[in-house]
Parts: C-alpha cells; sequence; structure tokens
C-alpha cells in the first residue's frame, strides 16, 4: 500500500505545489515551449497516478487479502475464507476508481477532439463559400473590415487572413503574422489545447486543469510569437500584434488560434522588452524534468503492475505464489 499512498501524494503535490510553483515561476516566458511540456506532462501526471493508485490499491489489496497455501486446485475469487473483508473493500474501491477516472478521461478526450474536429470542419466549409484563395501568400482571404488573421488547425489547416488585416499591415508585418500562424500550424498548438480542455471537462474547475488550459493558451501564442521573431525581429512581430484588433470576425467558431489573440498587449511589451532564452543546456535539463515527472508513476507502479501482466498473461506463472492473489483465475 505504500506504493499506492506514494501515487496519491504525487497527484496531490502536483495538483497544489506544482501547480502554484509553474504558475509563479518566471522561466516560461523565456522557454514556452518547454512550459507547454511542462503544463501538459503534469496534467498527464495527475491523472495517471490517479489511475496506476487506483489499480496498485486493488493488487495490493488482494494480495494481501489472500494467505498463500490456503487454495488448492482451482481457484475462484476470493478463495481466502470468511466474508467480504475490508482488503476486498479497499481492492473493489480501487478498482472503481481506476476504471471510472479512465473512462472519463476517455470519453471526454474524444468527444472534445470530436467537437474541435466537427468545428473546424464546418469552419472549412464555410471559407470554401466566403473565402477567396490568395495563391501567393498561400492563405484564405475573407472580406471583413476587422483586421484580423487567424488559423483552422488540423489535418486540412488553413490560414486566414482578413482583407482588412492586409490593409492595415505592411509586407513585413505581414510576413510575421504569417510566420506566426504557420508556427501554430507546425507545432500543433491545437492538440495540447483540445487535451487541456477535455481534462477540464472531466474533471470541473479544478484547479490544476483550468490553471493548465489558461496558461497553455498563453504559452502558444509565445511560442508562435518567437517563431515569427526568429523570421521577422521581434519590434516587426510586436508591431503587427498592436495593428490587429486581438479579435476574429463574429461567427467564427472555436478553436482556431488567432495572432491577434490571447493577452496581444502582454505578448507586445515582452517582444518590445526582449526575453533572454533559457540556453539549449537548461532547456534540455526542463525537458528531462518533465519527462521524469510523466514518468514517475509508471516507474513506482511498475513492478506490481509487470508481476500482474505476467501472472495473467502467461500459463507459466499458474503456480507462483503471487499469481493467485493478482489473477484469482489462476489454479494454485
Amino acid at each position: 500500500m505504500i506504493v499506492t499512498l506514494l501515487l496519491l501524494g504525487h497527484a496531490l503535490l502536483l495538483a497544489t505545489a506544482g501547480t502554484a510553483a509553474l504558475r509563479r515561476a518566471g522561466w516560461p516566458s523565456r522557454a514556452p515551449r518547454l512550459a507547454i511540456a511542462a503544463w501538459s506532462g503534469m496534467s498527464a501526471s495527475v491523472v495517471g497516478s490517479l489511475i496506476l493508485a487506483g489499480l496498485n490499491a486493488t493488487t495490493a489489496a488482494t494480495r494481501a487479502g489472500v494467505a498463500p497455501g490456503r487454495c488448492y486446485g482451482p481457484v475462484h475469487w476470493p478463495c481466502a475464507p470468511g466474508t467480504f473483508s475490508e482488503m476486498g473493500v479497499l481492492a473493489a474501491t480501487g478498482a472503481v476508481v481506476a476504471l471510472a477516472v479512465t473512462a472519463r478521461v476517455t470519453w471526454c478526450l474524444i468527444a472534445e477532439f470530436r467537437t474541435a474536429a466537427r468545428e473546424r470542419g464546418l469552419r472549412l466549409d464555410a471559407l470554401a463559400l466566403v473565402g477567396r484563395d490568395d495563391t501567393r501568400l498561400g492563405v484564405t482571404v475573407v472580406d471583413h473590415a476587422t483586421a484580423a488573421a487567424y488559423c483552422v488547425p488540423g489535418r486540412r489547416g488553413r490560414i486566414v487572413v482578413t482583407s482588412g488585416a492586409l490593409a492595415a499591415l505592411d509586407d513585413a508585418q505581414l510576413t510575421a503574422v504569417l510566420a506566426h500562424e504557420r508556427a501554430h500550424l507546425r507545432q500543433r498548438h491545437h492538440l495540447a489545447l483540445t487535451a487541456s480542455q477535455a481534462l477540464v471537462r472531466a474533471f470541473g474547475p479544478l484547479p490544476p486543469f483550468t490553471t493548465a488550459r489558461e496558461q497553455l493558451a498563453f504559452l502558444v501564442e509565445l511560442a508562435a510569437d518567437d517563431a515569427a521573431a526568429k523570421r521577422s525581429g521581434r519590434l516587426t512581430v510586436a508591431e503587427s500584434l498592436l495593428t490587429l484588433s486581438g479579435t476574429v470576425p463574429a461567427g467564427t467558431p472555436v478553436p482556431v488560434l488567432a495572432a491577434g489573440g490571447s493577452a496581444t498587449g502582454a505578448r507586445a511589451r515582452r517582444l518590445i522588452a526582449g526575453t533572454r532564452p533559457l540556453g539549449p543546456v537548461r532547456t534540455l535539463l526542463g525537458f528531462a524534468v518533465a519527462a521524469a515527472v510523466l514518468t514517475a508513476p509508471l516507474a513506482a507502479a511498475g513492478p506490481v503492475l509487470t508481476t500482474a501482466v505476467a501472472c495473467c498473461g502467461s500459463s507459466s506463472a499458474a503456480g507462483h505464489v503471487l499469481c493467485t492473489p493478482i489473477c484469482p483465475g489462476q489454479a494454485a
């Protein structure tokens, strides 16, 4: 049961202190792509820890509630004599928690991605009617007085620019805006945003997931700004952000990623002031830490889960003393 408590403690620590520390940290603005990985990994680790804690509790409680050597011949759970014990209650609770969390998260992920794909499809169908392709720029132009630019991500990803934006931006600014939107498409930011929204849908207004969603919406814009700045320069990107209205035309469904989207003023100030990148060594170390946080639950629960898989999947393990409690259908 120690592993179960460690997994629950890991989830609680990330959901409270981890979320607060990452939200207050100053380095995410210097390395937004690393911060995206950190927020996504932390959310996934919290969910994974809860699922693995439930599975581990079931396995450990079942093993503790069965006395080795008391069961002979074909075994039917529970093989230990007596009524349904407290260990049995714990085992059942762990199984219910693991199955419930897994089912809820899976359903919400599928539902959220399907909804996003449907909305993108509707938007692309509308653009086919009201937009016109500009082969020189590689974008779809929509006649609208609002100066806006955004992309519709996905397999049929498309960049959309309004006629108002073409009139308001000079050539250098337009190049910067297009670089920003292409970065969104290339780095597949919509996947992280949709997954974070799915976790909010699954768990409601729990701070770890709502905070992650808010932070990711801002960080993907910083990452796209940095990609555009490498091509066009920081000041040009900042000018283009301030020129755009920060909105998309009315009737545009979510999700789209707009160049003038989240916290335009703060992003422009960041570009004007300049930021010192973390550097390759610190960035690599950060990705290693994020990977460690994500895989820590698997490392903790690995031995028990490996034993369960080996016992249930191999007939040669039927006589092993640990296999009967884990897989009750095995013969002792």
